[in-house]
């Protein structure tokens, strides 16, 4: 699924706020399965065709992880940087709220945080935004808010929640380094963005030993002089208060800052795109000096960067796999019949992303394609079970 091609969804909500005037949707790809799973953006120019194209990476990510659901997606065209978008949120999320209770479940997505959101269903009278995963998981009241209260339990520099998107984006860059021979301590790593997801995956993969060369804000890039790896943990630590981007620690001899559009310049193994849509064009596709990519954006590559990054025999692990670790961490959190941890779930997205990243890479040697077409075929492949449970066993399995 590209940016410049035609989606047909099968439900669209248009949501137009009767106090400020703006725009929003929900998006239900597919009505295939009983629950329908995405987050909830915030961006001002949003559009409902990019909502579309977002729902249907996400019925994507559904396939190929053998989830029996299908994907949604929901946004509203707003500053996010207003005073007003938390009353804004109100009123949107109000308006879709009989969804929220029956078919979609709800996650964070650029410029919200799960928090944030479940603030505005207490107002609504909601428990959580997964609301709908209860009813259709067929979980209590009671079994429902244990599994969902873990999402808060803290995991190293954050919380089981702020963690498990980047958790399969890490996933998705050690699986590829091993596909390529290159064992973890001496794989190299530039990440564009240090939002969430970045900062998750930047924080998993220096636990596996990775080095982290480069770095990518809005503003700048900060990378690292002979190959020294960046101080991940100081880095992390400098966002703790709530501050976001790359923040300027103790002067470092083995680091240097430059524009923001330094980081394609860096050479390293794998190049993470991890926060913006068409990060990745044919301009930097041409020039960059990297072994694989990494697609942990939605929509990060554009398909004329896939297809010349192909022919430079680049792999680029599309957006419907690297991006798929917060799916994954919901069938790794209600899927068990008995409760895990969250070591189990990070355990789980670990295992499943690495599977899907070596099947993918498989059939795309084997068959001479791209990664993408690759895992469009596995997508296409994948059983629908439009009556079961979305996550853990199919009945009369063993």
């Amino acid at each position: 699924m590209f940016a410049n091609a035609r989606v047909e969804s099968d439900l669209i909500v248009e949501y137009t706020d009767p106090v400020e005037g703006f725009k929003g949707w929900l998006v239900i790809d597919s009505m295939t399965h009983r629950l329908a799973a995405g987050g909830l953006r915030v961006q001002q120019g949003l559009t409902c065709e990019c909502v579309q194209r977002l729902a249907a990476t996400m019925t994507l990510k559904m396939r190929i992880a053998g989830i029996r659901a299908d994907g949604a997606k929901s946004g509203i065209d707003y500053d996010p940087a207003s005073p007003g978008k938390q009353e804004a949120l109100f009123r949107f999320m109000r308006a879709i709220k009989p969804y929220m209770q029956e078919r979609y479940s709800m996650g964070p997505d650029m410029n919200t945080t799960m928090p944030e959101l479940d603030t505005v269903c207490q107002r609504l009278g909601l428990s959580s935004i997964k609301n709908a995963v209860a009813r259709n998981q067929q979980l209590d009241d009671t079994a429902f808010a244990q599994r969902t209260a873990l999402l808060a339990t803290p995991c190293g520099h954050a919380t089981l929640g702020g963690l498990r998107s980047g958790a399969g984006l890490a996933a998705s860059c050690l699986a590829t380094l091993e596909f390529l021979g290159i064992p973890p301590q001496e794989g190299t790593v530039a990440i564009q963005g240090f939002g969430g997801l970045a900062a998750g995956a930047a924080y998993i993969l220096h636990q596996a030993g990775v080095r982290i060369v480069g770095l990518a804000d809005r503003e700048k890039s900060l990378f690292s002089i002979n190959g020294t790896p960046l101080d991940i943990p100081c880095l992390l630590a400098s966002q703790e208060g709530g501050e976001k981007g790359i923040i300027p620690t103790a002067e470092n001899p083995k680091a240097a800052y430059s524009d923001n559009t330094k980081i394609y310049d860096i050479p390293c193994d794998i190049f993470v795109p991890a926060a913006i849509e068409k990060a990745v064009d044919k301009k930097a596709a041409e020039h960059i000096q990297v072994k694989a990519i990494a697609s942990g954006a939605n929509l990060a590559v554009t398909q004329e960067a896939e297809q010349i990054l192909h022919k430079r025999s680049i792999p680029v692990i599309p957006d419907m796999v690297a991006g798929c670790g917060g799916s994954l961490s919901m069938e790794g959190l209600f899927g068990p019949e008995t409760m895990p941890t969250a070591e189990d779930v990070l355990a789980h997205v670990d295992q499943k992303t690495r599977k899907i990243v070596r099947a993918i890479l498989q059939r795309s040697q084997q068959d001479d394609i791209s990664p993408r077409e690759a895992a469009l075929l596995l997508c296409a492949e994948a059983p629908l079970y439009p009556d079961a449970r979305p996550y853990g066993r199919l009945e009369g399995q063993s």
